[in-house]
């Protein structure tokens, strides 16, 4: 894990701490069900932060006997438990609370209370997205500043590979569009003294954060599974390897992340014809170097090497990635 996904998910964790005790206090005193599925969504957030940081300690054990290439993917299993419990207790909460409501609505008390709290909530919230949206401009390595980082995070974030940081950022996303949809339904509700929209807001809620915990768990199977990198990841690994001296052609390239900041390459290449076995061997080493120098998320990496003996001397062959994976 690295030092920005890491201080997001503290930043998250402390910030959900705060939004939840406010929310709860502000919950059980107004007995609004917006506001209950408020602090049940902190405290699903405030529960999330603490999983991905055990999956964070446990990823970053070194490689051993059992586990040769580490336990980097431990992170994704754990932001899988997180959206687990998403799911299960902020999701299906909100849902049940917002159907009594609507079903039985209960007034609404303390309507100024809720209101600050709501209001606090946005202030805390739009600081955690903001810290989020940064942490996956680091991620991906792209520079934005000011407004640029909102539409930079958004546009860049399936590049993300570290499960952390993209966990954060949907969840302080969809914390701040719960907190504004709560404000609203409370203000309509005192406004049209009509508590149902109060119900309908928990409602909303949650099947936002459903959807978002079905989206997350779906992304993280995907990593545990085995994904592989971006295409221009790939498209940069080949290209690396045709700039050394010897390398005639790049036949297959297999990429797998097996943790956050951490790929596996697998891959063939063609030499020039009638090089001997230490030569050959030079190749490799100077391939495996550059690569890992220019990528720094390559750890692991294995080169196959089979002699081009359609080419008979150099210059190189167009460039031909006919098996990349």
């Amino acid at each position: 894990m690295d030092e920005s996904g890491h201080k997001a998910v503290w930043i998250a964790l402390f910030a959900n701490l705060s939004i939840f005790l406010t929310k709860a206090i502000a919950a059980w005193i107004g007995n609004s069900a917006a506001m209950f599925s408020e602090a049940l969504h902190s405290l699903s957030d405030l529960v999330n932060s603490i999983f991905l940081l055990i999956g964070i300690k446990l990823a970053s054990r070194p490689a051993d006997m059992e586990h040769p290439f580490g336990y980097g993917k431990e992170v994704y299993f754990w932001s899988f438990i997180a959206s687990v419990f998403m799911f299960g207790v902020t999701s299906m909460g909100s849902l049940t609370r917002g159907y009594h409501q609507v079903v039985n609505p209960h007034p609404i008390a303390a309507i100024e209370l809720i209101t600050i709290a709501l209001s606090l909530a946005v202030l805390f919230e739009t600081y955690a997205v903001r810290a989020a949206m940064r942490a996956v401009t680091r991620d991906v390595g792209v520079q934005a500043r000011g407004l640029k980082v909102i539409t930079a995070s958004i546009k860049n974030i399936n590049r993300v590979a570290n499960p952390a940081v993209k966990f954060v950022f949907f969840e302080d996303v969809a914390a701040l569009l719960g907190v504004i949809i709560a404000l609203i339904a409370v203000f309509v509700s005192k406004l049209t003294n009509n508590i149902v929209y109060d119900g309908i807001a928990s409602i909303i809620i949650g099947a936002m954060l459903g959807a978002l915990a079905i989206m997350l768990a779906y992304e993280n199977r995907d990593m545990i599974v085995g994904r592989a990198a971006h295409p221009n990841i790939v498209k940069r690994i080949g290209d690396i390897a045709m700039n050394v001296s010897g390398v005639t052609d790049v036949k297959e390239i297999k990429t797998m992340y097996i943790g956050s900041r951490s790929l596996l390459v697998n891959m063939t290449i063609e030499t020039k014809p009638r090089l001997n076995i230490e030569l050959a061997d030079d190749v490799v080493a100077e391939v495996e170097k550059k690569i890992i120098k220019k990528i720094s998320i390559v750890k692991e990496i294995n080169i196959e090497v089979v002699a081009d003996d359609n080419v008979p001397d150099w210059p190189r062959q167009k460039r031909n990635y006919d098996k990349i994976v």
